[in-house]
């Protein structure tokens, strides 16, 4: 089957391959509904063949646990014989990485341009929840922030994490937010980071020290191309981790590293435009009701959107209240970030809603699909998200499911997530999250002994 860009990709090749002739290698990708890279590498002369028909990788890839395990309870890959799905490489996507020992070509690669789009690639439900608006002739605008830690290279000797020591001063790093000292000092390691993004066409915005220490926030533009936004979300978090590991530190997205310390968040600022371009949630000076109606339609499918802003054990630990800013309500007001859903100051009327709730452990695909799936439920069903929050929220809300078991009891039972994102994969998507959760539960630590014994 010839691929339906194949000429939009040969245009590419043969730009990226004269100003890279010293290439020898490609890296193809796709990712997985943890959010993790799977692919292979190739010889730089696979790539046009590729280009015009595609390539085979197992489609069992897309479910496999974290660690890269089968789970229990998904035949996929186990009892199926482990079939191929047929992959097309993403236009846009071909760039160039730098952290190997040699730069080498990297594309990535989906299903969901075929006839037959695997229904458990995560890139595929986020194109459904596009669709979808797209239908009514409508184009969300989005932008992800992302947090994440730095590291030692090395645990400690009980095997926890080290906080990171400033390259310049030798000393542990200190929790100073917002400190323009701390991103001086960390200059090499972000500097690298910033140029590895863009290599790979990522147009990154702000840069800001956090709440933790070794904490770090990097920000990127508005895209009116959410798919790719999301890819660009995904190559970041890998782009960090590999360009710190040249600086010999690690770098984390894990939600909730250290328990004394704040959390990473994946924020979210999203708004929809018309064809014309305009922005729906924008009544001149004003916020049109839609925008209320969108923070109605996030508020009640934020119990079943949890489990894809938060995916795994961890997850949870994130939601403590207090000055850590993690919601933990089901809540929404303007300038305000101890609620779920903020209004941010509107300039010029760039309404738009900022989604607090994920992690940076979630999988971006997923959960910009989920978030869409919300507010489209919202508007079309006018509702009233209620009064905002003007003060700072800390208690928890007892209707909102604070682990991962509750959090997929209330997915399951959706209808607004499953209209949007299908039946079917929120059903393998629970599914595999459970399977996970009683993989990664059934272990003794030696905690138990300590206690228990």
């Amino acid at each position: 089957m010839t691929h339906k860009d194949s000429n939009k990709l040969k245009r590419e090749i043969s730009k990226f391959l004269q100003a890279n002739p010293e290439v020898k290698q490609l890296e193809v990708l796709a990712t997985d509904i943890c959010g993790h890279f799977f692919g292979k590498r190739y010889p730089i002369d696979k790539l046009a063949s590729f280009a015009r028909e595609g390539l085979a990788m197992p489609a069992s890839m897309f479910v496999l646990s974290t660690l890269g395990e089968p789970l229990d309870g998904l035949h996929y890959g186990l009892d199926d014989g482990d079939p191929d799905a047929h992959f097309y490489l993403v236009p846009g996507s071909l760039c160039l990485n730098t952290w190997g020992n040699r730069p080498r070509a990297q594309v990535m690669a989906t299903t969901s341009s075929g006839s037959e789009p695997a229904f458990f690639e995560p890139r595929q439900v986020l194109q459904k929840t596009v669709d979808a608006f797209a239908a009514r002739k409508w184009r969300p605008m989005v932008a992800f922030e992302l947090e994440f830690y730095l590291f030692e290279a090395e645990r400690d000797g009980n095997d926890l994490l080290q906080v990171v020591r400033n390259p310049k001063t030798g000393r542990p790093d200190t929790a100073t937010v917002l400190s323009s000292a701390r991103i001086g000092d960390f200059e090499a390691v972000i500097d690298d980071i910033i140029h590895a993004c863009q290599a790979q066409n990522i147009d990154t915005g702000a840069i800001s020290s956090e709440l933790g220490p070794g904490q770090f926030e990097i920000n990127f533009n508005h895209h009116d191309d959410v798919l790719r936004a999301a890819d660009e979300t995904c190559l970041f978090k890998r782009t960090v981790i590999e360009v710190a590991r040249r600086h010999g530190m690690n770098a984390s997205f894990i939600a909730k590293p250290m328990l004394e310390h704040a959390g990473n968040g994946l924020h979210m600022h999203i708004s929809v435009v018309d064809s014309k371009g305009n922005n729906i949630f924008a009544s001149g000076d004003k916020a049109h009701a839609r925008l209320h109606h969108a923070i109605g339609g996030l508020l009640a499918t934020m119990p079943a959107a949890m489990s894809f802003w938060a995916p795994n054990t961890n997850s949870y630990r994130r939601f403590v209240g207090g000055t850590n800013c993690a919601p933990v309500s089901l809540t929404w007001g303007d300038e305000n970030r101890t609620v779920a859903f903020r209004i941010p100051l509107a300039k010029q009327g760039a309404w738009r809603v900022e989604n607090r709730v994920p992690g940076a452990d979630a999988n971006p695909y997923l959960s910009m699909a989920a978030t869409l799936a919300g507010m489209l439920h919202g508007i079309e069903n006018k509702l009233d998200p209620g009064k905002a929050t003007i003060a700072s929220v800390e208690g928890r809300d007892k209707n909102l499911p604070l682990n991962i078991s509750r959090a997929l009891a209330a997915t399951i039972s959706s209808d607004a997530l499953i209209n949007t994102m299908g039946s079917e994969f929120v059903e393998l998507y629970c599914r595999h999250r459970s399977a996970e959760t009683a993989a990664f539960e059934n272990y003794i630590s030696p905690r138990e002994y300590d206690w228990y014994l």
